[in-house]
C-alpha cells in the first residue's frame, strides 16, 4: 500500500506525508513540512499494518511540532 496526502497543522503549516509498505514488512513513512528542505524518514517494523493517516501524523507529531515554533 501507497499513500501520499498534505495536511494543515498547527493552524498554519502545510505538511506534506507519505507512507509506502515495504517488502520485508516493514513500512516507510515521511514528513516534510512545506517550504523546508529537510524530509524526516521512519522505517518500522512496528506491527500496525497497515497504518493509518493519523498513524502516521503522531509518528512525526514531536519533531514537527519542535519545528513550527
Amino acid at each position: 500500500m501507497e499513500d501520499e496526502w498534505t495536511k494543515v497543522m498547527w493552524a498554519d503549516r502545510v505538511v506534506k506525508f507519505s507512507y509506502s509498505d515495504l517488502p520485508i514488512g516493514a513500512a516507510f513513512m515521511t514528513a516534510q513540512i512545506a517550504g523546508h528542505e529537510v524530509v524526516y524518514s521512519i522505517i518500522s517494523e512496528q506491527t500496525e499494518r497497515p497504518f493509518s493517516r493519523a498513524g502516521v501524523e503522531r509518528r512525526f507529531d514531536h519533531e514537527l511540532r519542535l519545528l513550527s515554533n
